[in-house]
């Protein structure tokens, strides 16, 4: 009898301790699981928002959540940099290297999106949202967390040496559609030419026109009184008196 109760008295304390075991294995690995997690969205949130600060522009549509961010750089050899998801990672290019990736394979991506938003003065904030999965078989940690973080370059960009195109002749400076409202410029003008020797030098294929009968060329006369040379409706040349100050129509 003190036998068969010892015995009885084992499987109950077994019970115990295994569920007690089975509870603390089972914590264990979902706190893993949730560090893993965490460090992965600091890591990759932390990423992002380093280089959006480095980068003179974030060039993705303004207000539409897309999953690939791309910036252009100031350095030749990372612009563009991309940052893009792909299946259930998230990836990096600089420039033509080899993509690398951002997370590792204990985290699922299953959400990866960056919406751009512009700001008075060429700045740009741009949203991340991010969800991240732990990869396991199991059924016991299926844990997951979401990210919401925005991110804002400081300024509009500042260039500390010349902005030129990779090639001659073939880029523009704003468009049709986007286009730069005033330019101010200390030194020489020129179009068409390669070194302007005056303010404004000129070397058209083309006409140079006035869409209003209300403009047009501007010249000084030695008594330092300025004239405005028009046309007739006849076809002959006109001229009117001006104002010569810098800040005038």
């Amino acid at each position: 009898m003190e036998l068969l109760v010892y015995i009885g008295v084992f499987g109950v304390a077994s019970v115990f301790l295994i569920g007690i075991l089975l509870t603390i294995t089972k914590i264990q690995t979902r706190q893993v699981s949730i560090n893993a997690i965490n460090q992965q969205l600091v890591f990759v949130s932390n990423t992002v928002r380093n280089l959006i600060q480095e980068s003179s522009l974030v060039e993705i549509p303004t207000g539409t959540a897309t999953t690939s961010l791309t910036l252009r750089m100031a350095s030749s050899s990372r612009d563009s940099t991309l940052i893009f998801s792909s299946g259930t990672a998230i990836y990096l290019t600089e420039g033509t290297s080899t993509a690398i990736t951002l997370t590792d394979s204990n985290i699922n991506v299953d959400n990866f999106k960056v919406t751009k938003y512009e700001g008075v003065g060429g700045t740009s904030l741009v949203q991340i949202d991010m969800t991240f999965t732990y990869n396991s078989s199991s059924t016991a940690v299926p844990f997951g967390k979401s990210l919401r973080t925005g991110v804002s370059r400081i300024s509009a960009a500042t260039f500390d040496a010349s902005v030129l195109p990779n090639a001659d002749g073939t880029l523009d400076l704003g468009s049709a559609t986007y286009r730069w409202q005033n330019g101010y410029f200390s030194g020489n003008v020129g179009i068409g030419v390669t070194a302007p020797t005056s303010v404004v030098k000129l070397n058209l294929l083309g006409s140079l026109g006035f869409t209003s009968s209300t403009y047009g060329v501007i010249l000084k006369s030695l008594n330092g009184t300025c004239y405005l040379l028009g046309v007739s409706n006849a076809g002959a040349i006109t001229t009117s008196t001006a104002d010569c100050s810098p800040n005038a129509n």
